[in-house]
């Protein structure tokens, strides 16, 4: 702070220059009034108080949003909200994906908008985000609102709706609710890292097959091409025979099914990454893989002439469309993993997904295909993700010591 002397026709008046560029007129007589006046936004500001105190009070908040460049602070959590869910925050070719941003803004409508939305956002404090999100009811959902929440104030933090990166220092708290076992797991092991008991083996895969078989052969035809070619629930459900090259054993993967609010939606595959993949002429269990895949195949294309399966997909529903997941797992799964032991009186927790486990460990270690081209038939974002995932850091870790030992 500096003072400087300027003359106001007879009389000497000392005038405040506040670091921020913020000047204060203290009062021109006893009892008058403090006043202060600054440039934010383009326009000139000012405020006043009967004391100087009060009126430091005042210039606390603008003090920080001068020092932090941050012009927006005065405007409500809705709209630091409506910023952060905006398609125009993002560059215009790496958008959200419909999945995501149907997350966020579930998220954020649920549990942000009823704590932050009234509040100016320079009023925003830990304890607010902290509030929203001991709101969600279980530690997952927890987890997900404190991911939001720290990305939100990231996104506020550069476009000058908040001043503080350590609003974002938030993490549930159960307070009285119950929450999962802490969960044991491999020292020296990526977080990423899935242990041999939660990939079902090839007879487990078997016997689900079978399972489905009993309800429809293209049910387990169905369980077998997600095993033994790696693709996602979404990629599968979109599969036409188009995507099929069934003399190369070759599937492209360039679309997937997703659903939103209710609604199915194709688009681009995860990461907007299109791959080719493959799949054996023979699943281990000698289950004639290729052969039913041309059956089906040429049965859809049949179906596409007929109209009964306009897209030609692989796997229809049985109006002919798209499956969803939901209606999939309740009228099929859930009674075929019961009659393969995948539920009921075991402490398994297979899941659809957990087919695209045993593809990428029966490529690893039964086809002793290259990790680096595993990562890519499976489309993983990098290689690391596919060593951290199957074959982790600690493989040898015991015959190493042991040889070094002895």
């Amino acid at each position: 702070m500096t003072l400087a002397e300027t003359d106001f026709g007879s009389t000497a008046r000392v005038v405040l220059e506040v670091a921020g560029g913020v000047t204060v007129y203290p009062p021109r007589s006893e009892g008058g009034r403090w006043r202060a006046s600054w440039y934010e936004g383009g326009r000139r500001r000012q405020c006043e108080s009967v004391s100087e105190s009060g009126l430091a009070a005042k210039l606390a908040k603008v003090s920080e949003r001068l020092a932090c460049d941050a012009p927006n602070m005065e405007l409500p959590g809705s709209e630091l909200i409506g910023w952060y869910l905006s398609p125009a925050r993002h560059p215009a070719d790496r958008p959200w994906s419909r999945k995501h941003a149907d997350t966020q803004a579930r998220l954020c409508r649920k549990y942000l908008t009823p704590v932050i939305g009234q509040l100016r956002c320079e009023d925003i404090k830990t304890a607010d985000f902290q509030a929203a999100v001991n709101a969600a009811p279980t530690a997952g959902e927890g987890d997900r609102v404190g991911r939001c929440v720290s990305a939100l104030v990231t996104a506020g933090l550069d476009a000058g709706y908040l001043a503080s990166p350590r609003l974002k220092n938030v993490r549930w708290q159960p307070g009285g609710r119950p929450v999962p076992e802490p969960r044991t797991t491999i020292a020296g092991e990526s977080a990423l890292f899935v242990d041999q008991a939660d990939i079902p083996a090839a007879t487990d895969v078997t016997a689900l097959a079978r399972a489905l078989a009993y309800l429809s052969p293209d049910y387990e035809l169905m369980a077998y091409t997600a095993a033994y070619t790696g693709l996602r629930w979404g990629e599968l459900a979109a599969l036409t025979l188009h995507q099929v090259d069934t003399p190369a054993r070759v599937i492209t993967v360039d679309r997937k099914i997703i659903e939103i609010g209710g609604t199915l939606h194709l688009e681009a595959p995860k990461g907007r990454k299109k791959r080719r993949t493959i799949y054996p002429a023979q699943a281990p269990d000698s289950y004639p893989l290729a052969h039913r895949l041309a059956e089906r195949i040429d049965r859809a294309r049949a179906e596409q002439e007929a109209g009964t399966n306009p897209s030609g997909l692989i796997f229809p529903s049985p109006g002919g469309t798209w499956w969803r997941s939901s209606n999939y797992s309740r009228r099929v799964l859930a009674h075929a993993y019961l009659a393969a032991g995948w539920r009921g009186q075991t402490p398994r927790s297979w899941t659809w997904h957990s087919l695209r486990h045993v593809f990428c460990t029966t490529a690893l270690f039964t086809w002793h295909i290259e990790p680096a081209d595993v990562s890519r038939l499976a489309g993983h974002a990098n290689i690391r993700i596919t060593l951290d995932m199957y074959i982790g850091t600690t493989a040898g870790t015991l015959d190493r010591a042991h040889a070094a030992t002895s």
